[in-house]
């Protein structure tokens, strides 16, 4: 008698633990599925293709490595209309007139001048200031950008598609105070730009960015890019930068932090990849087949859909 009563609580406490591993797989699967199916969408970023960079008061063409930004007008110009991105958008360098990153202010500024000798300083000299507000190190650029000026405008052979659902426009460096070469952050990572809020309310998931300069301003957006968790391409050839050594040392350390270098020639190509192996994975799951393998070129071997 005993015996039996012993068998038949072990029969129970084995239907108790089978239910609750079906139900754990069940989650698991569940949330499996609502991972692998996650929508890639695509955005292109234009950093700053504004006259003032091209044949401006900062021209990139006076840079050491004397690169001309209106080369990537034509080269943007045929990604927005050859490759099928979700989202579009344009930063714009929008300083005020009384901005920190002007040489043309140090004079003003003079007195939070780190140890007070601000003449030793000249056009393009890196200068620590002590306020107002914070402490920042800040390279000496002429004025340029100025809020509202022909100057800051993008520059008028660039498509500039109508601000919409899927075309997002942000303008950086408003604070007089603090620089921002990110699209994404000033300088101290203090303060974001509106540019990952709308990009987020459209579920972007991969970012390729373009513009003006590589080794500063689409440099520092490629890394925050990276670091608010987009997958990040810079598309070199559509990129044009003021200083060579910098330039080569910005890429380096892109390819360091994750972001993938490529040529505009391959951008289609990367995103019929990516979708279709999007594909297949959200036919795997959709039957909650999960055996998924790196070894077709799309990453997968449909084959063990199973």
């Amino acid at each position: 008698m005993e015996y039996n009563k012993l068998n038949g609580w072990i029969i129970v406490l084995l239907i108790i633990s089978i239910g609750a591993i079906r139900a754990h797989i069940s989650e698991d699967e569940t949330t499996t599925v609502e991972r692998s199916s996650k929508k890639n969408v695509y955005a292109l970023l234009m950093i700053d293709v504004q006259y003032c960079f091209i044949n401006g008061s900062l021209a990139i063409s006076k840079g050491p490595a004397g690169q001309h930004g209106a080369e990537v007008i034509p080269i943007i110009n045929e990604l927005i209309e050859r490759v099928p991105f979700d989202v579009f958008a344009y930063s714009l360098d929008w300083h005020p007139a009384n901005h920190i990153s002007f040489f043309e202010n140090l004079e003003s500024r003079k007195d939070y001048v780190l140890g007070g000798d601000h003449e030793k300083y000249q056009m393009f000299d890196a200068v620590t200031y002590t306020g107002p507000g914070l402490e920042t190190t800040q390279i000496l650029w002429p004025a340029h950008c100025i809020q509202d000026t022909d100057e800051a405008k993008l520059h008028e052979d660039l498509i500039r598609l109508p601000a919409g659902d899927n075309v997002v426009y942000i303008n950086k460096g408003r604070n007089p105070n603090i620089d921002s070469y990110s699209a994404f952050l000033d300088n101290d990572k203090i303060e974001k730009t509106p540019l990952d809020n709308e990009l987020k309310a459209r579920n972007v998931t991969h970012v390729f960015v373009t513009g003006l300069a590589l080794d500063y301003c689409v440099g520092s957006t490629a890394i925050d890019a990276i670091n608010f968790g987009y997958k990040t391409y810079v598309i070199e050839d559509a990129c044009r930068g003021v200083d060579g050594t910098a330039i080569e040392a910005k890429l380096n350390q892109l390819e360091q932090d994750g972001v993938e270098i490529v040529n505009s020639h391959q951008v289609e190509q990367i995103i019929n990849s990516l979708n279709s192996k999007q594909n297949v994975i959200d036919t795997c799951t959709s039957n909650k087949r999960y055996d998924i393998t790196d070894e077709n070129q799309y990453g997968i071997n449909v084959n063990n859909c199973q």
